[in-house]
């Protein structure tokens, strides 16, 4: 049994780095987990890689800039597992910085 078995948890930024290792570990650890950037394919990356050790994955595009994205994600979170145990707020917001520079 891992430590978070039966828990649901919703980790933004998760397309890489410290977000994509959360969502893996808390996914070996027993956790449904919500993936969430707003890079889709890396996204799909990331969730296969968790299908594969066995984990259980959503993947909900989303730009935490945007509050009605924010509400997607809460929403299909609760539609899909039922409810919320656990939120990593790893999605980094710069205000200001243009396009060609993300």
């Amino acid at each position: 049994m891992g430590r978070l078995d039966g828990k649901v948890a919703i980790i933004t930024g998760s397309n890489s780095g410290v977000g994509a290792a959360t969502a893996k570990l808390f996914a070996k650890e027993g956790a449904k987990v919500v993936i969430s950037a707003r890079r889709l394919p890396q996204l799909e990356e990331v969730a296969e890689q968790i299908k594969a050790d066995g984990g259980e994955v959503l993947i909900v595009q989303t730009d935490v800039s945007k509050k009605e994205d924010v509400e997607n994600l809460v929403a299909k979170t609760v539609e899909t597992f039922g409810k919320v145990d656990v939120l990593v707020n790893n999605a980094g917001l710069v205000i200001g910085m243009d396009k060609e520079h993300e």
